[in-house]
């Protein structure tokens, strides 16, 4: 996996030994599964990779538009529309609808960070 910069300025990773380029703005999540990680895009494809998760987080820790709300996930914040919370438990919840369950003491870290950073992401209790 490498990760570059394009021409127009959008950063990239290269995987699958430079067969499939994958604009990092693009990815709406990413999730560990042991040994591999399934990278979730936003027009609704969904690709297997043999590199983990931690190698996926420490390349795009550069970009700070990526956080890690719980083991096991990468979430691209630009994509998260709100954060709920519902009997103590954390959701964030995509602008594509999907709701990703977050662990209490990092989905408190990210809204810590949404705040400090004042970004247009809804914090609410969610309703019944």
């Amino acid at each position: 996996m490498k990760i570059f910069i394009t021409k127009t300025g959008v950063p990239c990773i290269i995987l699958n030994h430079g067969k499939r380029m994958i604009h990092t703005p693009s990815i709406k999540y990413i999730e560990g599964d042991g040994n591999y990680s399934n990278i979730n895009v936003a027009n609704g494809d969904s690709l297997t990779s043999s590199f983990t998760l931690r190698l996926f987080s420490e390349q795009l820790k550069a970009n700070s538009d990526f956080f890690s709300p719980r083991k096991g996930l990468l979430v691209n914040l630009n994509f998260v529309k709100e954060v709920l919370t519902k009997s103590g438990a954390l959701f964030a919840r995509l602008e594509t609808g999907e709701t990703l369950p977050l662990s209490r003491r990092k989905g408190r870290a990210l809204i810590e960070y949404i705040n400090d950073n004042e970004l247009s992401i809804e914090i609410r209790e969610a309703i019944k």
